[in-house]
């Protein structure tokens, strides 16, 4: 009964998540791969994907009398992306993004373009058994940093593959139709004067004893 109950609460929220059921939207600069259809093709040739993890950052508070503890202090995100690509034999998909990062820092001048006009949002979403988005995440402000080596090898009958480690700014949590879930969230910022535990935070942002409460 108990393995039948848990079976059926799985199954309540979309059931178990295949890793081998993915697919990724990425969409280039116009003026590095002008044909939309690039996009898709290189996209569909996507080996493998790690979504990037979410961190808290932290300090200690030691400015109290007994145990210290942890407080936050900042959001940080992973400083890369990384995807393996299969590799054609016109290397179709390592010129994809040569281009992409020739748009960036132009070859022959080693100018750099405007930073809005190269970054990209990528999409890596989770598919169902049918092949359905169920849920992703958004890679926003991405642009590839590095194009990784390619190894020749005698003994090797493998197809080829490619790597390629995106940079991007911050990550987002979107659905199967690539709306953002946490869209509405906004944290409030009180302004007037709060209070916490029988105190009173002052207007310049310090504590006050409220002589009402008792003692604290």
């Amino acid at each position: 009964m108990a393995l039948q109950e848990f079976i059926s609460k799985f199954y309540d929220k979309g059931g178990p998540a295949f890793l081998n059921r993915f697919e990724v939207m990425i969409i280039s600069p116009f003026d590095a791969n002008p044909n939309i259809s690039d996009d898709r093709f290189v996209s569909f040739k996507v080996v493998n994907v790690t979504i990037p993890g979410k961190n808290l950052r932290t300090v200690t508070n030691e400015n109290v009398y007994g145990p210290t503890y942890q407080m936050a202090q900042g959001l940080t995100y992973a400083e890369s992306v990384s995807m393996n690509f299969y590799l054609g034999t016109t290397h179709f998909e390592r010129t994809f993004f040569m281009n992409w990062m020739d748009m960036i820092v132009k070859p022959d001048s080693y100018n750099l373009e405007y930073y809005d006009n190269y970054k990209r949002s990528i999409d890596i979403y989770q598919l169902d058994k049918n092949n359905q988005k169920t849920a992703g995440i958004r890679l926003q402000d991405c642009y590839p940093k590095t194009i990784g080596a390619i190894e020749y090898a005698q003994e090797s009958g493998e197809v080829g593959q490619i790597n390629v480690d995106f940079v991007f700014k911050e990550h987002t949590h979107i659905d199967g139709n690539g709306r953002v879930i946490n869209e509405k969230y906004a944290p409030s910022v009180e302004l007037s004067a709060n209070r916490q535990r029988g105190r009173n935070m002052s207007v310049n942002g310090g504590l006050e004893i409220d002589p009402t409460s008792g003692p604290f």
